[in-house]
């Protein structure tokens, strides 16, 4: 196999020498755009309709985004139910959850994702890299549940698949600026796309986000939790033949910032305050609450943040109708952050500081037959390799008779996952398929941990290896009444990878199982082209072994990992109309049921605070049969967009969104703190523009109702409540001009 991977990595040069016809008029994708039975998706590996797609998915395309002035990737979740992204302290602790399904830990050197989050065909491999704005985006692809055959790395909850633009055939100019309040939320964008000879196109985008921080720091009047970001993106496709095309890409990300604190809700009553919690300046009394946006704090709150990379994609035509495409990748994720994280002028814990480097090299190698026989498939090999190098420096000065509570911790992790794939339609019928797929992998991880005491000087270190081989699979059949409807059933056994907790609280490391959820769905797809209306539901029941968490511990604070068993069930349907094909309306509704409650989980940890009364029995609780934390029952979503020209070459223009989820748990360990009420999101824009869409000048909001809600919440030991909340849990307005030619 070792000697199949290197000879992939040659394949692009081989294919260049190779090709000699002339080149090939461009195969423009098509976009996501207001007519859903045109939509095409790379779901499966290769492109088809995606009404023709037996998965469960929701398709963003980039205008909407741009309409609605989504610039980030959490801002997905706004638009797509079931999907959410819990901001909490930064890069090193974030993920995607979907379905109810997720991680996020500050163990994110040895533990991957849930969600795979993957960028022309590139994973990344750490979730913190997912982090970043979106620009030039073709089109999202949401897959629903585990996808682990053909995408293989951290798919077991779903897939984030992201189509950038391809470079054009003519020249084309895209720029814009946007300026909201509060706060003065500024977005610029630029895009230039183009050919620079008959067989070589190019794209380069720039962006720019900046705003002023929402929670004010009492004591000196710093403004925390603001955004200054600024990245990059270029593009060369190169069409030596009719056989062959070869895209070069390089991208560059980089976040500067004064984040990320949470709030004080509540503080306990006096006798069980901490020392350090009475010498809160201006956060106390009508102060607190989920209101309460200032914090009172003299260390430093910082992130600095980067993610590059550059791939080279080759897709050759090798005849018979066979497409051979090779994806090579490199891509590096830093991050340097601090967080002082007392919310106390007193130094108990100011100095909480981590250095995070992460590299990556990735191959894919894969054929796609053609289709219209009994059989077409997918095939391929994969290769990842990732190192990790992180230190942390974290001090409690009054606690300095603690052994290992003043520490600086180093840990080291190399990671190798390889894989051969495939999946194959057998085409029964006409009307009648059936799909089979399989993934082999196999993966190693070397991690090494030591630390050093501050204070007394003492060290300990630890070092583990392990290996695990996996067999995912997939199996399905889909029926199709009409050309327009179609139905299908499929089971799916997802796979994702364990490894060592690197809490950097003890010296050992702990071993953390994998994740092994086994997916069962139904569903329907159905398209009346003459009522312009596209209607599909998909059912599903997911049953997840050693389902993968992280519990703040209040005495160590710290994340550590856990196993616990885990279910899901509920069902996704999406509705598209266009209810005059002569008028530019286009009506959209979505919705998430997802009942997502813990297995059998009697020793899962108690939040701080908790008594015997609310169930925490010598250290532990019963979480069998409660809620996921993330996973709101009910989510839906409802969109308009409609343009209606004015004459003299001017016409108006708007889109509205609005996003609900209900009753969820925001955090975990279970706790009544914790529970976070349903709420639901407000966004519009109006335009008026050049009809031809030269230019357009809107106005624009977002959460209009002026919802407060948190994403994230935690105890500590002595029960204070603390709260996270992003900059959209308030009403947003503001202004844009875009340009384009």
């Amino acid at each position: 196999m070792r000697t199949f991977f290197t000879c992939a990595a040659a394949i692009p040069a081989c294919a260049i020498a190779f090709a000699a016809a002339p080149a090939m008029a461009q195969d423009q994708p098509e976009t996501a755009a207001r007519d859903d039975t045109a939509i095409v998706v790379t779901a499966q590996k290769r492109e088809e309709r995606l009404q023709d797609v037996p998965l469960s998915i929701a398709v963003v395309g980039g205008d909407r985004l741009n309409d609605l002035q989504l610039n980030a990737s959490t801002d997905l979740q706004y638009v797509v139910p079931g999907l959410m992204s819990p901001a909490q302290s930064g890069p090193r602790n974030f993920g995607f959850f979907i379905r109810g399904v997720g991680t996020n830990t500050f163990s994110s050197e040895t533990i991957e994702p849930s969600t795979a989050y993957v960028i022309d065909g590139v994973v990344m491999g750490q979730s913190g890299a997912t982090l970043v704005d979106l620009p030039d985006i073709e089109r999202i692809e949401v897959l629903r549940g585990p996808q682990s055959t053909l995408f293989g790395k951290n798919a077991s909850a779903g897939v984030i698949n992201i189509a950038t633009r391809r470079p054009s055939d003519t020249l084309t100019f895209r720029a814009g600026v946007s300026l909201g309040s509060p706060d003065n939320d500024l977005h610029a964008y630029g895009y230039l796309s183009g050919p620079l000879a008959e067989t070589l196109r190019f794209s380069v985008s720039a962006r720019r986000s900046y705003r002023e921080g929402y929670i004010r720091n009492e004591p000196d009047g710093r403004r925390l939790n603001d955004r200054d970001e600024y990245g990059f993106r270029g593009k060369l496709e190169f069409e030596p033949s009719s056989a062959l095309r070869a895209t070069l890409t390089g991208d560059y990300w980089e976040s500067n910032s004064n984040c990320c604190i949470w709030t004080v809700q509540r503080f306990p009553d006096p006798a069980f305050r901490y020392p350090w919690e009475n010498t809160a300046v201006g956060i106390i009394g009508d102060d607190l609450g989920r209101e309460n946006q200032k914090q009172s704090i003299n260390g430093d709150v910082f992130t600095h943040a980067k993610s590059y990379g550059a791939s080279l994609q080759l897709d050759w035509d090798i005849g018979g109708g066979h497409t051979l495409t090779s994806i090579s990748a490199w891509r590096g994720f830093e991050t340097v952050d601090g967080l002082d994280s007392d919310s106390s002028t007193d130094n108990f814990l100011d100095i909480n500081y981590g250095d995070h480097k992460q590299r990556q090299v990735s191959q894919e190698l894969r054929i796609a037959s053609p289709t219209g026989g009994f059989v077409d498939y997918v095939a391929g090999l994969y290769y990842f390799r990732q190192t990790v190098d992180s230190y942390t420096n974290q001090l409690f000065p009054t606690l300095f008779f603690l052994p290992f509570f003043n520490r600086e911790v180093d840990v080291d992790v190399a990671t190798r996952n390889m894989a051969v794939f495939g999946q194959a339609n057998f085409n029964i019928t006409d009307q009648l398929t059936v799909t089979l797929g399989g993934r082999w992998l196999t993966e190693k991880q070397r991690v090494a941990k030591s630390r050093l005491d501050t204070i007394t000087l003492a060290t300990d270190s630890a070092s583990v290896s392990g290996k695990d081989d996996a067999l995912t699979w997939r199996a399905a059949i889909e029926y199709n009444f009409t050309p327009d409807i179609m139905a299908f059933a499929s089971v799916t056994r997802g796979y994702k990878g364990g490894g060592f907790d690197s809490n950097i609280a003890v010296q050992a490391l702990l071993p953390v199982g994998p994740e092994r959820p086994t997916s069962y769905e139904a569903g329907l797809r159905t398209t009346f082209p003459g009522a312009g209306l596209t209607f599909n539901v998909t059912g599903y029941y997911a049953d997840i072994k050693g389902y993968q968490t992280a519990s703040r511990d209040p005495i160590a604070l710290t994340f550590p990992l856990t196993n616990g068993d885990a279910k899901t069930r509920g069902f996704e349907a999406e509705l598209s109309w266009r209810p005059v094909r002569t008028a530019d309306l286009f009506l959209t509704a979505g919705v998430a049921y997802t009942n997502a409650e813990w297995g059998d989980f009697p020793g899962a940890p108690c939040a701080g605070g908790q008594t015997a009364a609310q169930g925490c029995i010598g250290g532990v609780q019963d979480l069998t049969g409660q809620p996921l934390p993330f996973a709101p029952k009910w989510a839906y979503n409802l969109g308009l967009d409609y343009a209606q020209p004015l004459g003299g070459g001017l016409k108006i223009s708007t889109s509205v969104n609005y996003n609900y989820r209900s009753k969820q748990v925001i955090g975990f360990p279970n706790y009544v703190d914790v529970n976070e009420p349903g709420y639901g999101l407000l966004a519009a824009t109006i335009g008026i523009g050049a009809e031809n869409d030269a230019w357009k000048v809107s106005v624009f909001g977002k959460n209009l109702t002026d919802e407060n809600f948190r994403t994230f919440a935690f105890n500590n030991t002595n029960g204070t409540l603390n709260q996270y909340r992003v900059y959209e849990s308030r009403r947003i307005v503001g202004a844009a001009l875009d340009v384009t030619f």
